[in-house]
């Protein structure tokens, strides 16, 4: 048995002199290169903080104020997010006597101990990593002091080498020459960088607790004080990370602040039998898509001040906004649970909700969560809308009638469902319906509310496909349009926003607002506006907008969009659906006079889904759209001045006067002028009278 006194002696351990030598020689060269890294370090480090002092100065951030100003943004009177500037940055400056002490206590036990001891380099923490480092044969540790830490943050790269390492100690020394210590520990306390909320960046605890706990820091309980601490040294992985994780760094730093006696035993105690806080609603932003938007249009719009603080109110209805995402959030569960095929985690979706007045958005959603794609596909995903262009090709058509130079075409024109072959440069095409069959003549509202695709083709013929494309740009569409025959079937890829857009403008009586997420008394205080959102402009007449919306109104109650009738919008709406060749697109976009609301779903690879606009998209948008109309029902469709509703067969376009109407009479909406005339023949009258005594005659019976 080896006695204890061995344990410090290596001649104990029955070895040879000669092996002992050996030994002895392997611990000397440790100890040699162990110094000698520690001196290299302290000569690089004064070496370069003389240099640094000389050439830079190295300066802190000024105490309070930021770079930027600091931009609050809210919906009504709840504040949504707090950003730097217009960068996607997030970082809320707070001076070191607001910083709660449970914080500040839980930092310096996590990250530097002996803050208020040492210069900027701690010699014993160096030493301590170096050793794990020559051991490793690589950078393991760091033994970066708080002071080190920041000038990495403000002045260096996060890349691992030893000559960073020798840099960020000299700018060390310079800085804690040049300032006191409670000025580094704020300036720490506000830059250092705890993480990703999407794609911003979010630096210091104060947007920390925003971000990520739903609160400012004086409201942060001590467990939450030591989670963010612990964050400092792995911020990815504690708060979107494994949660047990974060759990162990986090008690991890409460059984440190108990051993250092900055804690009692009971507040130990009592903090560490807490759960994880629930990530709030606000930890992701809310709203981040709208948020993102919203930054952006600010960055365009508004020149901020150098400094301070500006709050800015937005469009957003943050009830809307709660609805839309569990909206899109269920539509995207329902269909994956019922195509399995699809897999779990692919499908996408997006959603746009905008008065059509006013053009604010009161809701958007652009995927199905932020923090695994920040990418904004209601707003920067090109994708075919398919069957929702149709509504373009016949207001071009009535437009073009209004202006005499159509080809006398109205709601109850019949154009030919029929085979058709047209030629354009890439060679012929000839376009059919999804289910293959062709009606024969149908009226213009049979085409487009079974969403017929030969007599869209014709009518975009016969209009001009570069009318056609005019009209579109003057609803705001602004993606490129190519002017080919299937253009009318939706084949040129556009965003959610720009044809939620022009349905808005339909829903406006041809009138276009401008989509904006800014509102309220703009510009803000401290702020000045460079660039204000265009007046709304007429860009169609209202008579032709009506007539199209008459038109999808039919859409809801008789054709593609009856579905909606479970959620009891059939009579209130007008709208369209949208599917793509192969079905690689689901989209429907429906309103009232007062709301419009467009989705979006399908694949970002552009898969196919297997699943049309009324399978997939309707039911999101009906879910949205009933909310909506609950809390605020609509007002009526009101055909304007120089539209008159005559009755007629819902199939022929015949009209239909009171004694022979047979079939579904409709009435249906023209231009003044346009509307058909004459009757329906003596035989149709014999024909409806005694159908007429008939029904009498069996009262009787």
């Amino acid at each position: 048995m080896v006695p204890d006194s061995c344990g410090d002696t290596l001649s104990c351990s029955g070895s040879s002199s000669g092996v002992a030598s050996t030994g002895t020689a392997t611990v000397t060269g440790a100890a040699r290169r162990k110094r000698d890294v520690v001196s290299a370090l302290v000569l690089a480090a004064v070496l370069a903080a003389a240099w640094g002092w000389i050439r830079w100065g190295y300066p802190l951030p000024d105490s309070g104020v930021n770079a930027a100003p600091t931009v609050r943004l809210y919906s009504d009177t709840r504040e949504i997010a707090v950003f730097l500037g217009t960068s996607r940055r997030s970082q809320i400056w707070l001076p070191l006597a607001e910083v709660p002490r449970p914080v500040v206590d839980a930092v310096l036990v996590a990250e530097d101990r002996r803050f208020f001891q040492h210069r900027g380099i701690d010699l014993l923490a160096v030493l301590r990593a170096a050793t794990s480092n020559v051991r490793h044969g690589q950078i393991r540790q760091g033994g970066s002091t708080i002071t080190q830490q920041l000038a990495r943050t403000l002045f260096l790269s996060t890349q691992r080498t030893w000559g960073r390492k020798l840099r960020e100690s000299g700018i060390a020394l310079m800085i804690e020459l040049r300032n006191p210590k409670e000025r580094i520990l704020e300036a720490y306390l506000n830059a250092i960088y705890l993480g990703q909320d999407g794609d911003v960046a979010v630096h210091g605890l104060g947007a920390a607790a925003r971000h990520f706990l739903g609160k400012d820091l004086a409201q942060v309980r001590l467990d939450e004080a030591a989670l963010l601490a612990a964050a400092i040294n792995a911020p990815g992985r504690t708060f979107s990370g494994d949660p047990v994780r974060a759990l162990t760094a986090r008690d991890g730093v409460l059984r440190a602040m108990l051993r250092q006696g900055v804690i009692s035993r009971a507040a130990f105690h009592e903090a560490v039998i807490r759960p994880l806080p629930r990530p709030a609603v606000s930890s992701t932003l809310r709203a981040p898509y709208f948020v993102n938007l919203a930054r952006e249009e600010i960055a365009r719009r508004v020149a901020l001040p150098h400094s301070g603080e500006v709050r800015i109110a937005t469009t957003l209805d943050p009830i809307l906004q709660r609805v839309a995402e569990a909206a899109v959030r269920d539509g995207i569960d329902r269909i994956e649970r019922r195509h399995p095929v699809l897999g779990r985690g692919k499908l996408q979706a997006a959603l746009v909700a905008i008065e059509p007045a006013s053009g604010r958005i009161r809701a958007l959603v652009g995927g199905r969560r932020y923090l695994d794609s920040p990418f904004n596909r209601a707003t920067r995903a090109a994708r075919q809308p398919g069957s929702l262009f149709k509504p373009i090709v016949y207001l071009a058509a009535f437009e073009a009638e209004r202006m005499g130079r159509g080809p006398g075409l109205t709601p109850a024109s019949l154009v030919p469902d029929e085979p058709m072959t047209v030629k354009d440069e890439s060679g012929s095409w000839s376009p059919h319906n999804m289910d293959g069959r062709f009606r024969g003549p149908v009226t213009v509202r049979r085409a487009l509310e079974d969403s017929l695709n030969a007599p869209a083709v014709r009518v975009a013929g016969n209009v001009g496909l570069n009318q056609v494309v005019q009209v579109a740009r003057s609803l705001g569409i602004e993606s490129l349009l190519a002017p080919v025959p299937s253009l009318a079937l939706g084949t040129s890829e556009v965003t959610l926003l720009e044809m939620a857009g022009a349905f808005a403008t339909l829903a406006n009586q041809g009138v276009r607002a401008t989509p904006t997420t800014l509102a309220g008394d703009f510009p803000p205080g401290g702020a000045s506006l460079v660039a204000p959102v265009p007046a709304p402009v007429r860009v169609a007449s209202a008579e032709s907008a009506y007539l199209v919306t008459h038109l999808l109104r039919g859409v809801m109650q008789h054709g593609t969009g009856r579905a909606s009738a479970r959620w009891g919008l059939s009579d209130v709406t007008a709208g369209k659906t949208g599917s793509t060749d192969g079905l690689r697109d689901a989209w429907f976009v429906g309103y009232t006079p007062d709301l419009v609301v467009g989705v979006w779903l399908g694949l970002d690879d552009g898969s196919p889904i297997g699943l049309t606009g009324a399978q997939a998209a309707l039911p999101v948008w009906a879910a949205v759209m009933q909310a909506a109309v609950r809390r605020t029902p609509p007002r009526p469709f009101t055909p304007p001045p120089g539209v008159v509703l005559v009755a007629v067969n819902r199939d022929t376009g015949q009209p239909a006067p009171i004694l022979c109407r047979q079939g579904q009479v409709i009435q249906e909406a023209f231009l003044a002028g346009t509307e058909p005339h004459g009757n329906c023949g003596a035989a149709s009258i014999v024909e409806s009278a005694g159908g007429f005594l008939g029904w009498l005659r069996s009262l009787f019976q």
